[in-house]
């Protein structure tokens, strides 16, 4: 499971991390909320925890404003405030949830997992057929058709269905090498090309109407 962490104080940050860490947690941590806004953009978690008051942008603010993205993640709020206003504030911006500090770790593992049901149990069902223009996937068979249709090899059907999910957003070779080959260690990099090269070759196999433009620096998108 994957939380993000956003909090300006760096002795409960490096704590909070190493006490989710220690329960088996993925983690990222940031400091302030343009930061948590920025993360949140560009990585998918599990549940997130913001403190309220942070510089740049403040952790209602960042709430908001990932709301307005759609980004529908179970949010925990955490502040020393703890007068009702401030919980409704929150509450009332999207959180799921709210905890004053100082908290226990055990509470805060009960409410993150507690999230974390609701979140899994409100998640849109992911589409069997994914299409983009005139293309379609069907993932039970991996299956890729336009005019014509192939078939693809397990690693270019997460690829495709990335790219497909997120039109508009361009991904770098290294963004792309994280999500789809880290359970892979030892493999180069490189491999980001070599796939994207296998799939714009068979997207104008099937005479696909649509292509992925970029490359690994500037990043790559389904265009």
């Amino acid at each position: 499971m994957k939380i993000l962490i956003a909090d300006d104080e760096l002795n409960l940050r490096t704590m909070l991390v190493a006490h989710l860490k220690h329960a088996g947690y993925e983690v990222t941590a940031v400091s302030d909320g343009e930061e948590a806004v920025k993360a949140a953009s560009e990585d998918t978690f599990d549940v997130m925890v913001f403190d309220i008051m942070m510089p740049n942008k403040d952790g209602v603010e960042a709430l908001k404003e990932i709301r307005e993205k759609g980004i529908l993640t179970p949010v925990i709020l955490s502040t020393a405030k703890g007068d009702v206003e401030d919980r409704i504030t929150g509450l009332d911006a999207g959180a799921d949830d709210y905890l004053t500090k100082p908290f226990s770790m055990g509470e805060l593992l009960a409410r993150i997992r507690a999230a974390a049901r609701r979140g899994a149990q409100t998640q849109p069902q992911v589409p069997a057929v994914i299409t983009v223009s005139n293309v379609s996937l069907n993932k039970a068979s991996a299956e890729l058709s336009a005019v014509n249709s192939i078939s693809l090899a397990a690693k270019e059907m997460k690829l495709f269905e990335l790219l497909a999910s997120n039109q508009g957003r361009s991904y770098t070779g290294d963004e792309l090498f994280g999500k789809i080959w880290s359970d892979e260690p030892g493999t180069s990099p490189k491999v980001v090309e070599m796939y994207i090269s296998y799939l714009r070759n068979k997207l104008l196999a099937v005479g696909a109407l649509c292509t992925i433009t970029g490359d690994t620096d500037s990043g790559y998108m389904l265009a």
